[in-house]
């Protein structure tokens, strides 16, 4: 017999294999390669928030599918948006959740096994710990088949279940590996690095990390950093900040709102260092900056 928990999300579906049936899998010389030991769906999962101090101890992939969340680990917080998908490695403190009150729905899955750092190398998550993450488009993310990892869970815990769970999830990781390549082949390193960088200019206060920006371009840190120099004449994060600025300008030509309003909505949250960085590129303090004549 097996059970479906419910945590009190509408419509959700939640299996975790018991610890005595997974110590008899563990002994299969399949399944101690790759075996699934939870998973689920959360169609709307408002709220939401789950913190593992010590980690989990074992992996956890997450599929965003609608709304949007965060997840943190090690220091290092990235925002996830419909479309994207999340790595954990296990033994990692990690914590993750929707975004505010927005639900977002997520489908996921816990796993262990001895093929697993292969898996990692593959997809070239290897040097991104504490958080793989890759972002393949709303559309896309439907067709990875995830849902078919918690249906097998669903069906029983029999060992023809476990190991279709496993299959299904190997399947799982072979149509990202097909997404990112043809991803990659449609579009070339220069194109992928234009369009992070139309991103940026468009959500400017969104708070990201260097190697979040390469990974949405599908590119190592180095090269993403050298392209984005090219193309633009600064650093990625420089240009950023600047794209910031000059949106801190707007505001304060066309509105009175105080200095630390403006910081927190430009993305710097921290007056001060919003007005060092002004200074630095403006020349000026905000404050000299609207009392300044121009046009």
């Amino acid at each position: 017999m097996f059970r479906t928990r419910r945590e009190g999300f509408a419509g959700q579906h939640l299996l975790v294999v018991p610890l005595p049936v997974r110590a008899i899998a563990a002994r299969n010389p399949i399944l101690k390669n790759l075996m699934v030991t939870d998973a689920g769906y959360y169609p709307r999962a408002e709220g939401h928030r789950v913190e593992r101090p010590q980690g989990a101890s074992t992996h956890v992939l997450i599929l965003c599918l609608q709304g949007r969340g965060w997840v943190k680990s090690q220091g290092r917080t990235v925002q996830v948006e419909a479309g994207g998908i999340i790595w954990l490695p296990a033994n990692r403190p990690h914590a993750y959740g929707s975004s505010g009150a927005e639900s977002w729905k997520i489908l996921w899955a816990h796993f262990c096994g001895s093929e697993v750092s292969e898996w990692q190398k593959e997809l070239g998550w290897a040097a991104k710990e504490p958080i793989g993450q890759f972002h393949m488009g709303r559309r896309s993310a439907g067709t990875l088949g995830l849902e078919k990892v918690y249906a097998q869970l669903e069906a029983g815990y029999s060992l023809q279940h476990l190991l279709a769970a496993g299959a299904a999830l190997r399947g799982v990781f072979c149509a990202m590996l097909e997404l990112m390549t043809s991803s990659g082949a449609a579009r070339s390193a220069e194109e992928r690095t234009a369009a992070v960088r139309e991103d940026m200019i468009a959500d400017s206060a969104r708070l990201r990390t260097l190697e979040e920006l390469a990974t949405a371009a599908g590119l190592s840190v180095p090269h993403f950093s050298t392209l984005f120099r090219r193309q633009t004449g600064y650093a990625p994060i420089d240009f950023l900040i600047r794209e910031r600025i000059r949106k801190a300008c707007r505001i304060l030509d066309s509105s009175r709102e105080t200095v630390a309003r403006v910081a927190v909505e430009t993305g710097f949250g921290d007056a001060y260092y919003f007005s060092r960085c002004f200074r630095k590129i403006m020349g000026v303090s905000p404050r000299e900056y609207r009392q300044s004549v121009k046009g």
